[in-house]
C-alpha cells in the first residue's frame, strides 16, 4: 500500500498524462494506458474504468489487454461479479499474447481465489506450451503456474518439473515459492518483512559463495519411473541403460570408476523427461542424440543440481529408495 503523499504524486501524474492527450491525437492510446495506470497506482480504480471504456469504445489495439486491466479495476472496486465475467470473456478470446493472461490470472490470485488463478494459469501453459520449444511466454507461465500450485499445496507434475528446469535463477523455486515466505514478503508487519529480506541476504551470499566453487562432475540417474517413460519414448537409449537395477548398478560403477582416477567433486544428478526434452530442444538437437544426456547432466550440475558422491553410510541413498546410501547403493557388492 502506497503512502498518501505517493497516492498524490500518482493521482497528479494522470490528471496530467489526461491533458496531454489533445495535444498528441496519435498517442491517445497510449497516454489513456498510462494515465490508467496511474490512478490505479493511486488506488483510485473506479477513476481507471471510464478510461478503459473510451479504449475499448475507440477499437483499441488491444482489447483483451484492456478487457483484463478492466476486469482487474472492477474487481478492486468490489464488483467481483462483473470481473469474473469479464474474465470468462477474455478467456474465450484465446489471447495471443502473455499480459492477458498474466493479469488475470494474478488478479486471481491477489483476491485469494487460488483454484480459479491455478486454473487460469494452466489454460495459460496450454495455450502458450508446445513440443518444440519452452518460449519466453510459456517460461513465464510455467513458473506462475508453480507459485499458485506451491500455495494449494498440490503435488509436482511434468510441468512443474519443467518450470523448475526452465527458471534460471540459483534458488530453487520450491523455495522461492514456499507459502511462509511468500505470506511473509506481503505481510503487513515490517519486522516480519525485514527478516525475511535478512534470510533472503544469507541465502544470496550462500548461493554465491557455492557458484564460486566448481560444481561436480555428475553422472545422471534417471529414477524409475523416469527411466521407463525415457525408453518408451526413445527405445533407442534401451541398449544404454537396460533395467532400473543395471542403471543402478552402472551409475554406482562410474562413480567408484572416476573416483579411482583422482577427480574431485564427483555427483548424481536426477533427471526428468520433460527438462531433458526441454535440455534438447534449448540445443536444437532431437533427444535420441547419443552425446546428449551426458551434456544435459553436466547442466544440471553447473545449475547447483547434483547430490555431492559418496554419501554418508548413513545418509539416505542418492538413488532416492527408502534405505540408506550403506544398506542399497553403497553396500559392498552392489545391489
Amino acid at each position: 500500500m502506497s503512502s498518501m503523499s505517493e497516492q498524490g504524486e500518482h493521482a497528479a501524474e494522470a490528471e496530467r498524462l489526461l491533458r496531454e492527450i489533445p495535444q498528441h491525437p496519435d498517442d491517445h492510446e497510449e497516454l489513456l494506458l498510462a494515465a490508467a495506470a496511474q490512478w490505479i497506482l493511486a488506488e483510485r480504480p473506479a477513476e481507471a474504468l471510464p478510461l478503459y471504456d473510451e479504449l475499448l469504445n475507440a477499437s483499441c489495439s488491444d482489447p483483451a489487454l484492456v478487457q483484463a486491466l478492466k476486469a482487474s479495476a472492477l474487481w478492486d472496486t468490489g464488483a467481483e461479479a462483473q470481473a469474473r465475467t469479464l474474465a470468462d470473456a477474455v478467456r474465450a478470446q484465446a489471447p495471443a499474447t502473455l499480459p492477458p493472461w498474466q493479469i488475470i490470472g494474478e488478479t486471481f490470485e491477489v483476491h485469494d481465489d487460488l483454484p480459479a488463478a491455478a486454473a487460469w494459469f494452466e489454460d495459460a501453459t496450454d495455450h502458450f506450451l508446445t513440443p518444440d520449444e519452452v518460449t519466453y511466454e510459456a517460461r513465464r507461465i510455467l513458473i506462475t503456474r508453480h507459485r499458485v500450485r506451491r500455495l494449494l499445496g498440490e503435488s509436482h507434475d511434468d510441468r512443474d518439473h519443467l518450470a523448475d528446469y526452465v527458471h534460471s535463477a540459483p534458488v530453487p523455486l520450491d523455495e522461492l515459492h514456499d507459502p511462509k515466505r511468500l505470506w511473509s514478503l506481503g505481510s503487513d508487519d515490517p519486522a516480519e518483512v525485514r527478516r525475511e529480506i535478512e534470510r533472503l541476504r544469507t541465502e544470496l551470499a550462500d548461493h554465491r559463495a557455492a557458484l564460486s566453487r566448481p560444481y561436480p562432475l555428475a553422472v545422471l540417474h534417471w529414477p524409475d519411473a523416469e527411466l521407463t517413460a525415457l525408453l518408451t519414448r526413445y527405445p533407442s537409449f534401451a541398449a544404454d541403460y537396460g533395467s532400473y537395477p543395471d542403471h543402478l548398478r552402472t551409475v554406482e560403477e562410474s562413480l567408484h570408476a572416476l573416483s579411482a582416477t583422482g577427480a574431485p567433486y564427483l555427483g548424481v544428478v536426477t533427471a526428468t523427461l520433460p527438462t531433458y526434452e526441454a535440455y534438447a530442444r534449448a540445443q536444437s538437437l532431437p533427444p535420441p542424440t547419443p552425446s546428449l544426456p551426458a551434456a544435459y547432466a553436466t547442466s544440471l550440475a553447473a545449475r547447483g543440481h547434483a547430490t555431492p558422491w559418496p554419501p554418508p553410510h548413513a545418509a539416505p541413498c542418492w538413488c532416492g529408495a527408502p534405505a540408506t546410501y550403506s544398506e542399497h547403493c553403497g553396500r559392498p557388492g552392489g545391489l
